[in-house]
């Protein structure tokens, strides 16, 4: 079995391999990697996107910062939205929390030798994802 430890500091230096920053975040319940992506190419301007590392060293979840809040009195059509992103895009999946935002997750499975490149392609494409569904969920809440 991999090493959690092991595992997160190989995804640290694939991260660093390919100029994205990143930092360590310590407030979790397990070892996470945190990094900031938006504007430029994306058509959000800022968002979190944190690497939650399970402790049996071959698995973690990707999660992001609110994407959006939504209004009380949209929720049942941001619903119908989200709904249909989580059928358009496969790899992340799209929900609303309690405090009504707008969360995109996924997870990862990764192998002994792989999971600085696994990681950092699963980061990149929920990135990518967000960026598609992004217009929609914006409709959705504006329009």
């Amino acid at each position: 079995m991999p090493d959690v430890k092991e595992q997160v500091n190989e995804v640290g230096l694939e991260l660093t391999a390919r100029g994205i920053s990143y930092e360590y975040i310590d407030s979790f319940d397990r070892p996470a990697i945190g990094m900031a992506f938006g504007g430029g190419d994306y058509q959000f301007s800022n968002l979190a996107i944190t690497v939650a590392f399970d402790e049996d060293g071959e698995s973690a979840q990707i999660v992001s910062s609110p994407i959006a809040n939504v209004p009380a009195a949209k929720t049942s059509k941001l619903l119908m939205v989200l709904n249909q992103c989580n059928c358009d895009f496969r790899w992340v999946k799209f929900y609303m929390d309690e405090d009504y935002d707008i969360i995109a997750d996924a997870d990862v499975v990764f192998g002994d030798d792989n999971a600085g490149f696994a990681v950092v392609e699963a980061v990149l494409l929920a990135a990518s994802v967000v960026d598609d569904a992004y217009p929609e969920i914006m409709r959705g809440i504006w329009g």
